[in-house]
């Protein structure tokens, strides 16, 4: 039972921070998953996000698949021509496309306008060598065109068209297949290729074209596949050949995606290839791309393989010469997809430049089009484009995240938070890392790493900091029961005390209650603890009021400390008033009592005082440490002798002419090897009657008699007093030393002291 109550109890410990954690967590989570399916977030993940992605897994080698021929300054060179290939005569291309075919190059793809013809000679020459070839696919300029759009009103705005132009008939009609391949021009930084283009009627582009091309050889495979799942693959073509011949690509490219584009028939041939182990690995593999990518939406995101010429890239001219005799450099090009268009080794050369990860900044060179297309047709060849995460997906992994470090944040405090925090960025990171360099996965990074952890720790700081001084304040308030402001703000500034103080001038003030032993011997604990609470209640107020603080309480025996850096006539002062409110409240409080006495005594001292912790490392007090606390104990003692209530030293009371005193003169009080200048504290000046004011000034003036030795006179004016005021303890006391020292007169040694000469000490 004893158990599992210390269990119930250490749960109920647990909440707030929890409770913390998780409020801190799910609000980063939803701010961040809000965020990163905004199109700001989306932004700032494609634009910085995936960057860092692609640099910290650096370059990886391309497929050998792919070769790019570039179209460059050196071939222009070479031939004599202007750096301009448009205006390059077409014979050119027609033995390079020979060249290629002779090579066994699967797939040939021209990433070039040729929009209208030109020389006929030379165009016959490339339009017989296209289709010889068979496997050329070449490219659709996409031109934007802006109409207007009439109503009835009359004009109702403008509507940007985008409509495909074809190369020209003889030449479009030659080749296996033409295709757009659109992509936006700096500085808009280019991480995404169309597969299809929507606004030109769903056209393939130019990558998946010579995709389909190559793969052309496996279509019975896929064609037996969609018949399987779907009765629609009927009216596919059989024969891959009649494709070809017919110049039927791009409509079967069409009738394949609306295929596959099926849920289920698209489930169902995955399945089957997965599941067919009559197909080649390699077949298998390819085909499970090329449904990939009739399956995918309308774009992907590159995955790019490095710097510019990352991608196996030979000069258009030695391609060209490639057929020129034995010095002619030979190429292995046997079953490769070649792609051609513009590209330069060096920026001032560059004509066809797109802003990518990858442009360099140092030189200014940019990824050429006709690399860029290579690099999809890679990733379509390796089946691994960059996959982004599913948006509920990345919605719930943003989510999570940002609950996990909230919790993490708030588990601990906040040195420890910060750290777990960062383990788990790391960690975060390292796994980001690794599924995109293996898989091409692409995890968010800007909103969880950059925004969501800084800005959840900052929040989780100034929880810790809230925290921190709600707790500060707690101990504020409970020691302000025990110790003064000045030690209570340094404790809550530094909870590591120490032993040692600050010298200072203080005043302290010394109480006693008479009777208290007969009253606690007759009195219960619990009632004794209830009567003496009440006590000081009565005796800690004028104390408070008037700027003091309580040092010490032991039984019935109060000290209350003013201390200041500096003497200070007003903290006297302070302290006087204090004494003299606290001898009333003392009375109340006694007069309130039906069976019980505690008139209270009190003694005032100033002087040079030592406040701070006094003790060993295993406990330590506040106390108030120098010769005024015992001072001020000895005149709290030297009222019972006396008689009186409230005892001052001089120097306490001296200047402060608002207060009635009179001198009581010299004690050598117990311990002390100094006389002590001993006046008693009356009241307020303003307060006092005038024959007040002259019992003071007559009680002074005998005392001085007293002094010089005049015994016989001090004792007619202490007689006299006593006639006015026959209860003056003083009084009494100084008549009795008179007589005293009348039967038996003071040696040479006599000092004036108010004792007889035998009590020293």
């Amino acid at each position: 039972m004893q158990q599992r109550r210390s269990k119930a109890d250490s749960t109920r410990q647990w909440p707030p921070r929890i409770l913390a954690g998780l409020v801190l967590g799910l609000t980063a989570g939803l701010a961040g998953a809000l965020l990163s399916i905004s199109p700001a977030g989306l932004d700032l993940e494609e634009r910085f996000g995936l960057d860092g992605l692609f640099l910290l897994r650096g370059a990886r080698p391309a497929p050998a698949d792919v070769v790019v021929v570039s179209i460059d300054k050196v071939s222009a060179e070479y031939f004599g021509l202007p750096n301009e290939p448009r205006k390059w005569p077409r014979g050119l291309h027609a033995r390079l496309v020979e060249n290629l075919s002779r090579a066994g190059a699967s797939a040939v793809g021209f990433d070039i306008n040729f929009e209208e013809p030109r020389e006929p000679q030379q165009d016959r020459l490339f339009v017989d060598a296209v289709r010889r070839a068979g496997n050329v696919v070449l490219l659709d300029f996409l031109k934007k065109e802006t109409r207007p759009l009439a109503s009835v009103e009359g004009s109702a705005g403008e509507a940007v068209i985008e409509r495909l132009v074809p190369p020209w008939p003889a030449l479009a009609q030659a080749a296996a297949a033409t295709a757009p391949f659109p992509l936006p021009k700096v500085p808009v930084k280019v991480s995404q290729f169309w597969l299809f283009k929507e606004s030109a009627g769903d056209a393939a582009t130019l990558p998946v074209a010579m995709w389909q091309l190559r793969l052309l050889a496996a279509y019975p495979d896929l064609l037996r596949l969609l018949r399987a799942a779907s009765p629609q693959a009927a009216k596919l073509p059989d024969d891959a050949d009649a494709i070809l011949r017919e110049r039927k690509l791009r409509p079967v490219m069409e009738q394949l995606r609306t295929l596959l584009q099926q849920p289920e028939v698209g489930e169902q041939v995955r399945t089957q290839l997965a599941a067919d182990t009559a197909l080649a690995p390699a077949t298998r593999r390819m085909l499970t791309s090329l449904v990939r990518v009739y399956q995918d939406k309308d774009s992907r995101y590159l995955n790019y393989y490095g710097p510019p010429r990352s991608i196996a890239t030979l000069p258009y001219y030695q391609v060209w010469q490639a057929d020129g005799g034995r010095a002619a450099p030979k190429f292995d090009l046997r079953g490769k997809m070649v792609l051609i268009g513009f590209s330069e080794r060096l920026q001032p050369e560059q004509k066809d430049g797109f802003y990518t990860v990858y442009s360099q900044e140092a030189s200014g060179l940019d990824i050429s089009g006709v690399e860029i297309a290579a690099t999809a047709l890679s990733n379509m060849v390796e089946n691994n484009p960059v996959q982004p995460l599913h948006p509920g997906t990345q919605l719930a992994l943003v989510l999570l995240w940002g609950l996990l470090i909230g919790m993490l944040a708030m588990a601990w405090r906040a040195g420890r938070g910060i750290a777990a925090v960062a383990v788990a960025a790391f960690a975060y990171l390292l796994v980001a890392f690794q599924v995109f360099s293996t898989h091409a996965l692409w995890l968010p990074l800007i909103v969880p790493l950059v925004i969501q952890t800084p800005l959840t720790l900052f929040a989780a700081l100034l929880w810790h900091y809230r925290d921190v001084a709600r707790e500060r304040n707690r101990i504020r308030l409970a020691f302000r029961n025990y110790l003064p402001e000045r030690a209570v703000a340094a404790l809550a500034r530094d909870l590591s005390a120490a032993p040692g103080g600050e010298l200072m001038h203080g005043v302290c003030l010394a109480t006693d209650a008479a009777r208290y032993t007969t009253l606690a011997e007759r009195m219960a604990p619990e009632d004794l603890a209830a009567l003496m609470n009440r006590y000081y209640e009565s005796l800690f107020q004028p104390v408070r009021t008037h700027g003091g603080f309580i040092s010490d309480v032991v039984g019935d025996a109060m000290l209350a400390v003013w201390a200041q850096v500096k003497p200070d006539a007003g903290q006297r002062a302070q302290a006087c008033r204090a004494a003299l409110d606290v001898a009333q409240a003392a009375e109340r409080f006694s007069q309130s009592l039906e069976s019980a006495d505690l008139s209270t005594r009190i003694g005032l001292h100033a002087g040079p005082i030592l406040l701070g912790n006094i003790g060993a490392a295993d406990h330590l007090e506040y106390r108030a440490v120098g010769d005024i606390v015992n001072t001020a104990a000895r005149l709290q003692a030297l009222n019972k002798i006396l008689g009186t209530r409230v005892l001052a030293s001089r120097e306490t009371v001296q200047g402060l002419g608002e207060f009635l005193y009179r001198d009581l003169g010299l004690f050598l009080l117990p311990g002390k090897s100094r006389p002590t200048a001993v006046v008693e504290l009356r009241g307020l000046t303003r307060e006092a009657t005038d024959a007040e004011g002259r019992f003071a000034q007559d009680f002074s003036s005998a005392v001085q008699d007293y002094q010089k030795g005049s015994f016989s006179d001090a004792r007619v004016c202490f007689v006299r007093l006593l006639e006015r005021f026959p209860q003056d303890g003083p009084a009494r006391h100084y008549l009795a030393l008179c007589d005293h020292y009348l039967d038996q007169p003071p040696g040479p040694d006599w000092d004036g002291l108010g004792q007889r000469q035998d009590r020293r000490r």
